[in-house]
């Protein structure tokens, strides 16, 4: 049985053979920008959680009484969080289009693997903060975000709306740490 460092290493050569996954130093110069667009994101969905809570908010924007996007705010959260999942790949020189190869080379580089080369060594040093708990998160709020994109009578709470902006905030917070 191959350990999941092994299965992690298959997932990112398929994707890569797949081109959903490439090598592209030049896409390092688009780190900081995905963590702006990850924080901006983040920004707008704490807007709609706002917007969605909020009486004098709804009136002022014209809206009626019982408008609420909690579906969107959990959208938003992960796509806030994969902006920001995308900086870190960006940081070591990957560059996605699959939001599953995303997640692996995440996990495989900022989790599991351990034994680095003396170059990256520099780099990815504060790496290892990345925890397999944040990359959880990661996954949950991808399942939410799918149920609340696609289903279309998604069982939105609040609670799962407010959980989704919370577990973003820390996921980016935690990359913004790792990258500095």
């Amino acid at each position: 049985m191959k350990n999941r460092n092994e299965i992690l290493k298959l997932k990112i050569g398929a994707y890569l053979l797949k081109k959903q996954l490439f090598r592209d130093n030049e896409h390092k110069k688009l780190e900081k920008p995905f963590l702006m667009k990850a924080r901006k994101s983040l920004t707008v969905a704490n807007l709609l959680f706002n917007i969605s809570e909020k009486d004098e908010l709804r009136k002022l924007l014209n809206l009626v009484p019982d408008f609420e996007m909690f579906d969107w705010v959990i959208i938003i959260s992960y796509y806030a969080m994969y902006a920001s999942g995308l900086s870190a790949l960006a940081k070591i020189g990957y560059k996605s289009k699959s939001h599953a190869a995303t997640i692996a080379v995440l996990e495989y580089n900022f989790v599991k693997n351990k034994k680095l080369e003396e170059q990256d060594i520099h780099k990815l040093a504060k790496a290892y903060d990345l925890s397999e708990q944040l990359i959880t998160k990661l996954i949950q709020t991808k399942t939410k975000r799918e149920t609340a994109q696609y289903d279309a009578t998604p069982s939105i709470t609040r609670e799962m709306a407010k959980t989704a902006l919370i577990d973003a905030d820390e996921f980016i917070s935690k990359v913004e740490e790792i990258l500095a």
